[in-house]
Order: structure tokens, then C-alpha cells, then sequence
């Protein structure tokens, strides 16, 4: 299960900073998530919607629409 840390956790030998991914056993994870190490990222993160340029000529009155 691929996983993104909430903490530095030393694993194999190698240092693992805050943020960083990585892939572990489904059991393993399981674990850590349950203890609030890490959080699971297999399921795409929500990204805030952006308004674009298209989205706000919309939305706003020209000169003629307002007459």
C-alpha cells in the first residue's frame, strides 16, 4: 500500500522525513495508520478547484446584459 508519513520513522536503515511516500505491506500499513504515523494515499487527493479566467467572464454582467 503506497503511504505518505506523518512522522520520521527509520526503516531498513534509511531515515524517512515527514511527508515523504513509500510503499509498505497492506499489514504494516494498517498498523501504522491506526497509530497516526502515516495516512494512506492510494485513493487521488482531492485538489481544490481553481476559478479560471473562462469560469469568471461567466459569471460576471457585460455593459449590454445590465441595460
Amino acid at each position: 500500500m503506497k503511504i505518505k508519513l506523518l512522522v520520521e520513522i527509520f526503516k531498513d536503515g534509511k531515515m524517512y522525513a515527514e511527508g515523504e511516500t513509500m510503499n509498505v505491506d497492506d499489514h504494516k500499513a494498517e498498523s501504522w495508520i491506526a497509530k497516526k504515523w502515516c495516512k494512506s494515499i492510494s485513493i487521488k487527493e482531492a485538489k481544490p478547484k481553481k476559478e479560471t479566467k473562462e469560469l469568471k467572464i461567466d459569471s460576471k454582467e457585460t455593459k449590454d446584459e445590465a441595460n
